[in-house]
């Protein structure tokens, strides 16, 4: 093609047609425009196609995220309810006056003790935001969405930690300070994970009466049935912001599901 449009030139030139000869150079100069215009089109296109690509990928990942955030959530709900319900148990019963009330007792508080803090996964978010990539995500509303549960996940952190403080000063120091602590548990050797539970019948007789008393102190203690009443408020609390989020990212779910589809 190139030798095809040597030769008109050179034809054109040898016979002294100048002006049709700045009429075909034109031409081909509009050519060549129009083939640069082309190729800058086209690569215009399969750049937004890469772009799209990688938005997509983000998006299914982050989506997968998310899904697990819903059980994640829905279990943590359920895990602070049952702490405020073992609270309100704990608050409102009978003060222990035999062993086995006391092992009931004290699994009552153990279900308030045991402490586990809410871990998000939102690993995409995070490699978006240290990458400089949240500029792929093109929907604003998932891009706001997405902002705002970070303001949500640290909503929840704030409450944790607030509510850990309350916990050291109101329920876990009066009761290793004045309690026979972990007396329903084997301590004569070790295990792996919890040690295995004693029954009132496997604990020495002599233990019994200071069990009981430990518990109905503990029972009447004011600074310990405060711990109580704040974690039986702060639980319940927590555990209605965990059914919201359930809600908010089902939501989001959704939104980001259409854009993937699109």
């Amino acid at each position: 093609m190139i030798k095809f449009y040597r030769k008109i030139r050179h034809k054109l030139l040898s016979e002294n047609k100048f002006s049709k000869y700045l009429i075909y150079a034109i031409g081909e100069i509009v050519l060549v425009v129009i083939g640069i215009l082309i190729a800058l089109q086209i690569n215009n296109i399969n750049e937004k196609s890469k772009s799209r690509d990688r938005e997509v990928n983000y998006l299914e990942n982050l989506k997968a995220d998310l899904v697990s955030e819903i059980q994640n959530n829905e279990n943590f709900a359920t895990y602070r309810f049952e702490k405020a319900n073992a609270c309100s148990s704990l608050l409102n019963g009978n003060e222990p006056s035999t062993v086995e009330e006391v092992q009931n007792y004290t699994d009552t508080y153990e279900t308030v003790f045991v402490w586990n803090e809410y871990v998000p996964n939102n690993n995409t978010f995070k490699e978006l935001l240290s990458s400089g990539n949240l500029s792929l995500i093109k929907n604003d509303s998932i891009k706001n969405k997405l902002l705002e549960l970070e303001k949500l996940y640290a909503g929840i952190s704030t409450g944790e930690h607030h509510m850990r403080r309350e916990y050291e000063t109101y329920l876990y120091d009066p009761h290793v300070n004045n309690v026979l602590a972990l007396g329903f548990f084997d301590l004569t050797k070790p295990s792996y994970g919890f040690p295995d539970r004693l029954t009132p019948e496997k604990i020495p007789n002599e233990i019994h009466k200071r069990m009981i008393d430990d518990a109905k102190w503990q029972h009447n203690n004011e600074v310990f049935k405060n711990g109580l009443r704040l974690a039986q408020m702060n639980n319940g609390f927590l555990a209605g912001m965990h059914k919201d989020l359930v809600v908010y990212i089902n939501e989001l779910t959704e939104l980001i599901d259409k854009e993937i589809k699109k």
